[in-house]
């Protein structure tokens, strides 16, 4: 993805691509209305949402390059889509709302959507039915009049199908759960019925469709430690099996496309060039010249964590360019990881085939982490993001050392512990300070772990239970340490003003803008 945010840049343009396939055809007038008490109206602007939910709603890919640009393109194509905030429901601080605008300028379909982080989303209300979307599974769903749903759900009894029924007021609406491919023309001709007024088809948007009847062969560190014990795999082949297990993935799949990630992390590490990179925050692009200080600096000889240090700040800067990194978990901890793998593979001189063990297993942290909390900083603050990032580098950090899988755990849950109560406080609502110097310091508390845990120190709390208090933590932290701008290092002297000459740095491009 092109950076700053997962959750405000990339969640949001898979939020505007399934809500344009749900259309079904060309959205030109579009109105984002937030929720005025959420995360996106003090950073929709600064953390990319403006971006990615006008690039997703014009059709734009989440690895586009084009979709930093999605605003300008979309103003001299003519699309008219706005940004607005109202008093929603309040369920998740990342709630948009997104009405779409027929040729009569009347609405003609609108969704509740939720950025739920990491690039991750759920559409849960269209046209006021109750639903249920995350782009990781194929649905159809027919609205039709309530006194027509008894003629039509007879029809889809017939098929192989597997349904919801929801009415409001006089209209049902049927949700077709799991079906054939070959069902799939014979849902659509169902437009030709009495009675119904829409059938709309939900794609499968993520890399990697969810099987229907998918089984996970585990879902918890402590269930992959026993099925490690029992067929005796190392982590990276967990990943592999998991991912197998719960994805329309083969096992050469996943390897490829651990390939590709790592190519693109690889790419990542290298810094932006500040002369002939477009500055969009507050700072400064730093790295080349810091690479070229320290050897004529004196510094404290921290071995291979200089290095990290620097390519966390290379992948950060690019994040804050808007350039193409990974975000792992998250476009605001996307420097630890990398940083983390190279850093460490160059000292051991590992092989790619060992960076990719290494990124796999990384990634097989990341389920348990997806599956029992969340990556979302609105939701539970930095640890989700430098903490989730920290426990998945320092498994790999082990697995790459040759450690067990047991030590792969035990040292993420570590790097977690050491992580617990961060909060979340993007200055002028920008990846900038302190996210940038976070990442650094997440690595030094990645490479300590592991290495600690290789020599015998016992975490004692397992991955599965830190994970959870993680999640419980971040839910009692006030919402102002969550991504809102409201507290901690935005609500400083220095803080606020930046915040306030952004702001109207922005004021004065968009008052340029409309005069051009």
């Amino acid at each position: 993805m092109p950076g700053p945010s997962s959750s405000h840049s990339a969640g949001c343009a898979r939020i505007g691509r399934m809500t344009r396939l749900l259309y079904g055809g060309e959205i030109r007038r579009a109105a984002v209305i937030f929720d005025e008490n959420g995360a996106y109206p003090s950073t929709y602007i600064g953390q990319g949402s403006n971006f990615g939910f006008t690039g997703g709603l014009m059709g734009l890919l989440n690895d586009d390059p084009d979709l930093k640009d999605a605003v300008s393109l979309a103003q001299d194509s003519g699309y008219d889509i706005t940004f607005h905030k109202e008093q929603l429901s309040a369920r998740h601080p990342n709630e948009a709302r997104i009405d779409i605008y027929d040729e009569n300028n009347e609405i003609a379909m609108s969704v509740l959507t939720f950025s739920t982080g990491g690039g991750m989303f759920e559409i849960v209300n269209m046209d006021g039915f109750p639903v249920f979307m995350d782009g990781s599974k194929q649905h159809i769903y027919i609205c039709c009049l309530s006194e027509a749903a008894q003629e039509l759900r007879t029809q889809l009894n017939k098929m192989s199908v597997s349904l919801e029924v929801c009415t409001q007021k006089d209209k049902t609406l049927f949700s077709v759960l799991e079906y054939r491919g070959e069902d799939e023309p014979s849902l659509l001709d169902l437009q030709h019925c009495f009675g119904v007024h829409w059938i709309r088809k939900a794609h499968a948007i993520l890399p990697v469709m969810i099987r229907y009847d998918a089984s996970p062969v585990f879902t918890s560190a402590k269930e992959a430690l026993l099925y490690s014990e029992e067929f005796h795999k190392e982590a990276w082949e967990l990943a592999i099996d998991y991912e197998s297990s719960v994805g329309v993935v083969k096992p050469d799949d996943v390897w490829r496309m651990a390939e590709h990630t790592l190519q693109i992390m690889k790419r990542s590490i290298d810094p932006p060039n500040p002369d002939s990179t477009t500055q969009f925050g507050f700072l400064p692009y730093q790295s080349l010249k810091m690479n070229d200080a320290i050897p004529l600096t004196t510094s404290v000889d921290a071995g291979v964590l200089n290095k990290a240090a620097m390519m966390a700040i290379a992948v950060m800067e690019n994040n804050c360019a808007h350039n193409m990194i990974v975000a792992a978990p998250t476009a605001g901890s996307s420097g630890v990881i990398p940083s983390a793998i190279f850093s460490v593979g160059e000292q051991l001189q590992c092989s790619e085939s060992q960076l990719l063990k290494g990124l796999l297993t990384a990634g097989l942290v990341g389920s348990f982490i997806a599956n029992q909390a969340t990556f979302g900083a609105e939701v539970a603050a930095c640890q989700a993001e430098n903490g989730a990032a920290s426990a998945m580098a320092a498994a790999s950090i082990v697995q790459m050392l040759g450690g067990t899988v047991r030590q792969s755990f035990m040292a993420a849950s570590l790097a977690l512990q050491n992580m617990l109560g961060l909060v979340c406080d993007p200055v002028g609502g920008l990846t900038e300070i302190p996210c940038i110097s976070r990442n650094v310091s997440a690595v030094a508390n990645v490479a300590l772990s592991a290495n600690i845990v290789i020599w015998g120190f016992d975490p004692v709390i397992p991955l599965d239970e830190t994970i959870i208090s993680m999640f419980h933590v971040g839910k009692m932290l006030p919402w102002e340490l969550r991504c809102t701008c409201k507290g901690g290092l935005c609500t400083t002297e220095t803080g606020m003003t930046i915040a306030k000459r952004m702001e109207r740095e922005r004021q004065d491009a968009t008052s340029k803008t409309m005069e051009d």
